[in-house]
């Protein structure tokens, strides 16, 4: 398994003729559109005796494991079926400290798969994996989850392994992990599921073989840590059978990770599970013979009014902390959800994030290398995205125990590594290729344009090569919930948030943004929105703006470019459904209501009809069992394809069978596939060869007993054949509930996930081709920028205005109905163009950089 798809190309058109056509269309390679990062890493574990052997756990990805020589990451968890969809939560791992092939995960999410936890256990360095369900709740996504580690293998006896949970106390497996029983009852609590968030329960367990062994030669003495404030430090010194608390803990702390080196047990505190919404801490020693604490937590020198340095301890939250094998006086640790460490890059001023302490005393000073005057100590490291953005949520933090110079720390956004840390100023290398963790809730694939990703947290991205790390869609909003796209004008549209910081308080402002450049550069809309984030759709020729606001029934209706916005009804029980546009005619939009019925309407979005033909087989039921992403087909008028299944965990098979339906009369008359049985999501595909219609992608199945996959059909849905495999199932479409096809690559599909990045599978051998060239159509308003000549369609008597960067007005002229302007006598730089018709109304503005 990759992270990214291997030998893999975007090349230009003019140099498709030297590379062959993929003659096994059904083998697949899988891999994914390359990000980098972009969600929580909760841990990193190295194994104590075996070198180069490093794995990662993420809070809704799965787990990885390090390939040194390759400095990339090796996902380790793609076969995660639909139905446990949850599993790609994991809370906790634990390495067989004795026997290196040996590797446990304990995994769940308390909103997916009804809560469905399991431990699983691998033999073979995380290759293939056995599972046990098991009644201890885990949730990867809640707080607390870079704690630990609840799970350990007892270093004397490879057998027992212990697992701490989050309501149900301790647990042991006496067979390698494969059946458990309950051990200790801790920390209880009734949450389950969705409620499980706020609950940690144990956030560790540690065997400590230093203090002897029972008379089957297992460890005697473990020791558990508990996220309360009070009897949170306890140890049994019968393997288990009775326990007791530790004297002398921090009052009002919580432990969050510990470590115990030659007698000495090390443990970071703050005063809640994390990794946010904390603020105390610290870092204390506990002298396990004598029964006495140190408070070794890290002081700063800080400067008072008069220019007094005065030596100050930081009692803020701490999270992670590693130990050199090598000298028990070198220590590393990590504050946890403070914002007062310096991360900046070679290009930044500044930056903010938590901060790394070094010590080489044993904790009787502290230096950490993130001051105002230091060099930058962030490397982005090939990643496009990662400057701006800091270690943050440092919850884990570990020493190579073969080379006690290099030390790894984790992040809300990735995983950071060093090369020496002892150096005064540590230079963090972003170190997060192949992992692939955010979460893909749009996608758009421009016929001779780039891939648009549309995601979680991180805005998406504009490809050129999906091989490639790539900017971020600047301005950056957070998340981009969809991608409204106009085929007949190129142009895209994304909405989202921006958070404002003051002195005293912080604003949050709704935006839209819109690029006419195939989101090379985006645009700020002059809008008053009427909520925020949420589903955006663009009429065909990109002048009208449907906008649903994120948790709103009501859509909204723009055609002045987001200036002034209507309400507008787009049906009964059409709440939260997706409305698409068709992409050949600009005056029609569709929507699917929970009854299987569709609406359209044909005034350009001002109204829509209910239509006469219902979408059900006769006797499929009254309701509509779809997702909600009905598809169009490329310059197809009226053609649209609609999946009627959802996943369900309470049914039999965990999904519907109603299957899936097209229409070519815009909804006048509907066909029913014979080809699939089931359909959670549908996606279109550029033709096979010599096809006359483009290629249909279901995420579901063909026939009724048939496991649940990525199928394709390349004679319009009379037969469909799997092309993904029981090892690549990725957990399904998960949140953003998609599949799509690539429009310039037959073959190439990409999935959601609910934290597994954008996948995609490509027949094995496919030369990935893309040619980005201005959208030719001759009934629609466009400008298209092609070197220093500006080519405008629109109506007659029209003008184009030219704004330099400081609002001056640089050029302006009027044209016919077709143009081709010259713009060589401008100086290079950044303008903004307005087109605009006879009455002075804005056609269509758009950002052009003139090279």
């Amino acid at each position: 398994m990759f992270g990214n798809i291997r030998n893999l190309t975007i090349v230009s058109a003019m140099a498709l003729g030297m590379f062959a056509t993929a003659v096994n269309a059904e083998k697949y390679e899988w891999g994914n559109v390359r990000f980098d990062g972009g969600g929580f890493v909760s841990a990193v574990i190295f194994h104590p005796k075996a070198e180069n052997l490093l794995y990662a756990r993420t809070d809704v990805g799965g787990i990885y494991r390090f390939e040194f020589d390759k400095k990339t990451w090796v996902p380790l968890m793609d076969w995660i079926s639909e139905n446990d969809v949850g599993l790609y939560g994991t809370e906790a791992f634990a390495l067989d400290p004795n026997d290196p092939k040996r590797i446990y995960v304990l995994a769940g999410t308390g909103y997916f798969s009804k809560g469905r936890t399991a431990v699983l256990r691998s033999e073979d360095f995380g290759n293939t994996w056995d599972t046990s369900y098991v009644e201890m709740l885990a949730h990867g996504n809640g707080m607390g989850r870079q704690t630990g580690e609840k799970l350990a293998v007892d270093p004397n006896m490879g057998n027992i392994v212990l697992c701490g949970s989050r309501t149900k106390g301790v647990y042991k497996s006496t067979d390698y992990g494969k059946t458990w029983t309950s051990l200790y009852k801790v920390a209880l609590s009734s949450a389950t599921e969705s409620s499980l968030n706020g609950v940690n329960g144990v956030s560790f367990v540690l065997f400590d073989p230093a203090q002897g062994k029972l008379a089957d030669g297992s460890t005697a003495t473990i020791y558990i840590g508990t996220s309360e404030t009070k009897d949170n430090l306890q140890v049994s010194h019968d393997g288990g059978a009775t326990w007791e608390v530790v004297k002398g803990v921090p009052t009002g702390l919580m432990p969050h990770r510990a470590k115990i080196v030659d007698g000495d047990m090390y443990v970071t505190f703050a005063d809640g599970p994390g990794p946010y919404n904390i603020a105390k801490g610290g870092v204390y020693k506990y002298n396990i013979k004598a029964g006495t604490w140190t408070d070794i937590t890290p002081f700063d020198d800080n400067e008072k009014e008069g220019g007094t340095i005065v030596h100050e301890k930081n009692e803020c939250s701490y999270g992670g902390i590693s130990i050199d094998p090598k000298d028990k006086n070198h220590i590393i640790v990590s504050t946890l959800g403070q914002y007062t460490g310096r991360h900046v890059t070679k290009d930044e001023k500044e930056n903010y994030g938590d901060r790394i302490y070094t010590t080489t005393d044993g904790g009787k000073n502290w230096i950490h290398g993130q001051h105002y005057n230091d060099i930058p100590n962030i490397d982005a490291n090939g990643t496009a995205w990662i400057p701006g953005n800091a270690i943050h949520w440092a919850g884990s933090l570990e020493i190579n125990p073969f080379n006690n110079k290099e030390a790894w720390v984790t992040s809300g956004n990735g995983i950071f590594m060093t090369e020496d840390i002892t150096a005064k100023v540590p230079v963090w290398k972003f170190m997060s290729k192949g992992i692939e963790e955010t979460v893909p809730l749009d996608i758009v694939s421009i016929p001779n344009g780039p891939l648009v990703t549309a995601i979680g947290d991180y805005d998406g991205a504009a490809y050129a090569n999906i091989n490639e790390s790539t900017p971020r869609h600047t301005p950056t909003i957070g998340t981009t919930q969809s991608m409204g796209y106009a085929p007949l004008s190129g142009s895209l549209l994304r909405t989202g948030t921006i958070t404002k910081y003051y002195t005293y308080e912080s604003k949050n402002f709704f935006v839209m943004y819109r690029s006419d450049d195939m989101g090379a550069t985006w645009d700020s809309l002059k809008t008053e929105l009427k909520g925020e984030k949420g589903l955006v759709v663009l009429s065909a020729d990109g002048k009208v703006i449907l906008h649903r606001p994120d948790q709103s029934a009501t859509v909204y209706r723009s055609d002045d470019n987001g200036a002034s916005w209507t309400a507008v009804e787009t049906g009964t029980q059409t709440q939260y459904a997706r409305i698409v546009a068709d992409p050949a005619d600009p005056k029609t939009f569709y929507v699917m209501n929970a009854m299987g019925t569709l609406y359209k309407s044909t005034d350009a979005g001002k109204n829509f009809v209910a239509q006469d033909a219902r979408l059900q087989n006769e006797g499929a039921g009254e309701y509509y069992n779809g997702a909600g992403l009905i598809r169009t087909v490329p310059k197809k008028e009226g053609h649209l394809w609609v999946p009627m299944d959802q996943a369900q965990v309470w049914l039999p098979k965990g999904f519907s069978e109603n299957g899936l339906a097209y229409t070519e009369d815009g909804g006048k008359s509907w066909n029913h596939c014979e080809g699939a049985s089931t359909a959670i999501s549908v996606g279109i595909g550029k033709a096979k060869e010599g096809s006359d219609y483009e290629t249909i992608f279901i995420w579901g199945a063909a026939k009724s007993g048939d496991p649940i996959g990525i199928y394709r059909s390349t004679d319009k849905c009379k037969t469909f054949e799997r092309i993904n495999d029981d090892m690549h199932q990725f957990g399904g479409p998960g949140n953003g509930q998609f599949v799509q096809g690539d429009m310039n690559n037959f073959g190439v599909v990409y999935m959601s996930t609910v934290g597994r990045g954008t996948i995609v599978g490509a027949p094995e051998g496919t030369k990935f081709v893309t040619k980005i060239s201005r959208i030719n159509v001759s009934s629609s308003t466009f400008m298209q920028l092609e070197k220093r000549t500006l080519h405008v369609n629109a109506p007659a008597n029209s003008t184009v205005e030219l704004y330099a960067a400081n609002g001056k007005l640089a050029f302006s002229t009027e044209i016919g109905s077709n143009a081709a302007i010259s713009l060589n006598k401008l100086p290079v730089g950044k303008y903004m163009a307005r087109l605009k018709d006879a009455s002075g109304k804005t056609l269509q503005h758009r950002v052009l950089v003139i090279k």
